[in-house]
C-alpha cells in the first residue's frame, strides 16, 4: 500500500483507477483491493461518477498527506545509504 500513498505524496491530483494500475504495475484485483482498504482507513477518498463508461477518482486526504514526513525521511535515509534500483544490466546481490 505504501506504493500508492507514495504516488499520491508525489503527486497529489485525483487519479483513475487505470492511471494507478498502469503506474505501479498491480493487477486489477490487487489494486482493488489495496484501494478499498485504503478508503476505509481514511486514507483516500473515492469519487464515482455518474457516466459511460464508468469513472471513478481517488484523492489523498489530510491523513494520508500527513505521511509526507515518512516519505521524505525514507527518501533521505535511501540517499544517505546510497541505496537505488538495480539497472536491468546489473546483477541484483544475492
Amino acid at each position: 500500500m505504501l506504493d500508492i500513498l507514495h504516488l499520491f505524496h508525489t503527486d497529489p491530483s485525483p487519479h483513475r483507477f487505470v492511471d494507478i494500475q498502469e503506474r505501479l504495475h498491480l493487477s486489477p484485483n490487487t489494486l482493488s483491493e489495496r484501494l478499498h482498504d485504503l478508503v476505509d482507513a481514511g486514507l483516500l477518498i473515492r469519487t464515482a461518477y455518474n457516466e459511460i463508461p464508468p469513472r471513478v477518482d481517488y484523492l489523498a486526504t489530510e491523513k494520508a498527506l500527513a505521511l509526507a514526513p515518512v516519505f521524505e525521511s525514507l527518501q533521505a535515509w535511501a540517499f544517505e545509504h546510497d541505496l537505488r534500483r538495480p539497472k536491468l544490466e546489473e546483477p541484483v546481490p544475492a
